[in-house]
């Protein structure tokens, strides 16, 4: 009875994931974030006196940098004579210019100063990338299949 290699070689193949075969690393799922705001909660909760604010919509932590932390759906939890606060939800990292219109009324005055700074910043930085686009029309640019070097000879 003949034997065809190429059937034999394909079925060796197969075998090799069986004993000795390569072995496979497994990825385990994230743990969710709401893991985390149930331990927070549940610490919380040891404090006495808390109290659970219903009427916040949503909060927003300021990074340094031009970065806000934006929680659209924020639980907050706050124990008064321990001066803790806690906020969970899920936060989105978000720049400042796209929340501008939405955080000018809530600002005091320290924050509408750091505001102004950022926006003189950005202008600054607009100010500066065309600034750079003018310099560069006096450079030409490559083309492939063209020499320069020869047209100056």
């Amino acid at each position: 009875m003949p034997i065809d290699q190429e059937k034999l070689a394909k079925l060796q193949k197969l075998n090799s994931s069986k004993v000795g075969g390569v072995r496979r690393k497994t990825t385990k799922p994230a743990s969710k974030p709401s893991a985390d705001d149930s331990k927070l909660q549940a610490t919380l909760q040891k404090l006495n006196g808390l109290k659970t604010l219903s009427d916040i919509e949503e909060a927003n932590f300021f990074t340094e940098g031009s970065k806000v932390l934006h929680f659209n759906r924020v639980g907050v939890q706050a124990a008064d004579q321990h001066n803790v606060y806690g906020f969970y939800g899920i936060p989105q990292e978000k720049e400042i210019t796209e929340l501008v219109p939405g955080i000018i009324p809530h600002l005091g005055p320290e924050n509408l100063d750091a505001l102004s700074q950022i926006a003189a910043q950005i202008q600054q930085q607009q100010a500066a990338a065309k600034g750079e686009a003018a310099n560069d029309d006096d450079i030409p640019d490559l083309v492939e299949g063209e020499n320069f070097d020869a047209d100056v000879e």
